[in-house]
């Protein structure tokens, strides 16, 4: 098993979809991610936002409800 750290590119798109899939099993089943799978969800939250307000503007409104 690796041990290392991989590296991957990902287009917006790809990073779009995987957050999609992250909030559809986070809704589905109850899922507790370790640290580093709680870092990488971070990360990729960021990411998906930072995409997001470039599209959108700096007007976007989150519904945390």
């Amino acid at each position: 098993m690796m041990k290392g750290k991989i590296q991957i590119e990902l287009d917006e798109k790809q990073i779009e979809f995987l957050i999609k899939c992250i909030d559809i099993s986070q809704s589905i089943e109850s899922i507790t991610p370790d640290k580093s799978e709680v870092e990488l969800i971070r990360e990729l939250t960021n990411i998906h936002e930072d995409i997001q307000e470039t599209k959108l503007g700096s007007d976007v409104y989150y519904d945390l409800n």
